[in-house]
């Protein structure tokens, strides 16, 4: 009887693009940059070091060797390396940046080499140019008292990263020049993975047909908000936003994760900016308004109805 050698099983590119690897991934980051954060705190003198005690103890040290498939590795490490590039930009507060660019920095440093076989690495970062503006900029956001501590090991690192040619310069990132152009590009469903960007069947709006959507209605609140008494003459009324805040909810579809997402990340990012102020987190009265709003349905948009 011949003998037949079990086969092994490989993950398809489309896993790391798909919406289960995405979400997993991010909130995995987020818990990164929240316990390194707490830990902070307790210990600032040696930023690197406690950074690099953290990632070794929460598993990221293991990360390279979960993926050995050249085709599927690919995909693995450019997605990756875009979710920590993600969390570097603007938007972002400074300490959250600091945390993403130490991870990108390891896991692009540690990628295996001289091993047996040989697993297939990435050895330049595409990164459009807008953002790898805001990367080069990031030491300079690090001059308050809270933050100094970590802008010598930023400036190192930074320099290190262009030294060693790591990026790979991208057109601006409203061109959408990232392959693929959004993430996640699949959405896992109960029957299975679809792409969002097709529509789901006769008379069914596609997942990128609702976030075009959601964007537009949020874009008119954001306007709404915007507008001054001069603007209007008496300027906007709160039934007004509430009928926005509602347009808004509608064309999300019940679909809030996003949105849910989006408030706790303001609530982290008001907390770590009172921190780098020096001030007093847990008396500071506008922080515990965001907060309750945030747990409330419709999240932060039920902040002005307060």
């Amino acid at each position: 009887m011949a003998v037949v050698n079990r086969g092994n099983v490989v993950l398809q590119p489309t896993y790391f693009t798909s919406s289960v690897y995405i979400k997993a991934l991010r909130e995995d980051i987020t818990t990164l940059v929240h316990n390194f954060h707490e830990q902070y705190k307790e210990d600032s003198t040696k930023p690197f070091a406690l950074f690099k005690s953290l990632w070794n103890a929460q598993g990221w040290k293991w990360m390279h060797f979960k993926v050995f498939d050249s085709r599927a590795r690919d995909t693995f490490l450019s997605v990756t390396f875009r979710l920590f590039l993600e969390r570097m930009v603007k938007t972002e507060a400074p300490f959250t940046r600091t945390v993403a660019l130490f991870a990108l920095y390891t896991f692009f440093n540690t990628q295996p080499t001289g091993s047996a076989p040989t697993l297939r690495g990435l050895s330049h970062i595409p990164i459009p140019i807008d953002h790898y503006t805001t990367l080069i900029g990031l030491p300079g956001m690090l001059s308050s008292a809270y933050l100094a501590p970590l802008q010598p090991y930023v400036s190192y690192v930074v320099s290190a990263l262009v030294n060693a040619q790591a990026f790979y310069l991208l057109p601006s990132s409203e061109l959408g020049a990232q392959n693929p152009r959004d993430l996640p590009r699949e959405i896992f469903v109960e029957e299975g993975l679809i792409d969002s960007n097709q529509p789901q069947g006769k008379g069914h709006q596609s997942k990128r047909d609702k976030v075009i959507k959601a964007r537009t209605a949020l874009d008119a609140v954001g306007r709404w908000l915007a507008q001054t008494p001069s603007d209007t003459g008496t300027g906007p009324t709160l039934s007004q936003y509430k009928a926005q805040k509602a347009q808004l909810l509608k064309e999300m579809g019940g679909e809030t994760d996003g949105l849910e997402e989006a408030s706790e990340g303001v609530v982290q990012r008001l907390r770590e900016a009172q921190e780098e102020q020096g001030g007093d987190v847990e008396g500071w009265a506008g922080l515990a308004r965001v907060h309750a709003a945030s747990s409330t349905a419709g999240r932060l948009l039920g902040l002005l109805e307060q």
